[in-house]
């Protein structure tokens, strides 16, 4: 499970960070949220960190803009 965590609207899209194991994220993956709606990630943006445990933990993703907010839970499809 993935949770929103935050969103920035950048034109006809949005930025979303998930926080929980973005592993298997990659560019076109399907993301699920709690009423069945499909979410596709259009780009993974890269997360910078110091602590290489930490890669993974959370990731920031562009999707089309979308009914979602923070707090929202997401499964991968």
């Amino acid at each position: 499970m993935l949770k929103v965590i935050d969103i920035f609207q950048v034109g006809d899209s949005l930025s979303v960070t998930l926080d929980g194991d973005s592993s298997r994220i990659a560019n076109g993956s399907k993301l699920i949220d709690s009423n069945g709606n499909t979410i596709v990630i259009k780009s993974v943006a890269m997360i910078r960190h110091i602590d290489p445990e930490c890669i993974g933990k959370n990731v920031t993703v562009m999707i089309e803009k979308c009914d979602i907010t923070i707090g929202t839970t997401l499964s991968i499809a």
